[in-house]
């Protein structure tokens, strides 16, 4: 007998905490209404030649000399973000070494100096604003 209740109020009791955890994370994350979803882009900005040719020239004016004393494999997210016109409005490097961030970032920066990137658009074809996310991979030699 006491079996056979004790199963029912097990499913009871974890049925009820469940649903509340789920109100408690819902919590923390309120809503603004007021503020309207970033805008679509269909088309993501790219470097002139391709994303894949701003890597090559961020990785040849990097500074390697500064990065001999660092790990063999290292890694970083360069963030950047294009405006309407293709120009670089800002860089940001995440990863888990600051020493290589700040060399990426110098090398990102020196690579987009004076250049016109293709400008992101929208589904309906507007020039809009982009973030541009890049993985970036070094080793060190």
């Amino acid at each position: 007998m006491k079996k056979i209740l004790l199963l029912p109020t097990l499913l009871l009791f974890t049925i009820s905490f469940s649903q509340k955890i789920a109100d408690r994370y819902q919590s923390f994350q309120p809503q603004d209404q007021s503020v309207p979803p970033p805008p679509g882009v269909s088309f993501p900005a790219q470097f002139p030649n391709g994303n894949k040719a701003f890597l090559k020239l961020t990785d040849q004016n990097i500074n390697k000399n500064n990065l001999k004393s660092l790990d063999k494999t290292l890694s970083t997210e360069i963030i950047l973000k294009i405006d309407q016109q293709g120009n670089v409005l800002n860089i940001s490097t995440y990863g888990k070494n600051e020493v290589f961030n700040k060399e990426v970032k110098a090398a990102a920066t020196k690579s987009t100096q004076d250049v016109k990137w293709t400008a992101g658009k929208n589904s309906q074809g507007q020039k809009v604003i982009d973030i541009v996310k890049i993985p970036y991979r070094f080793k060190n030699l």
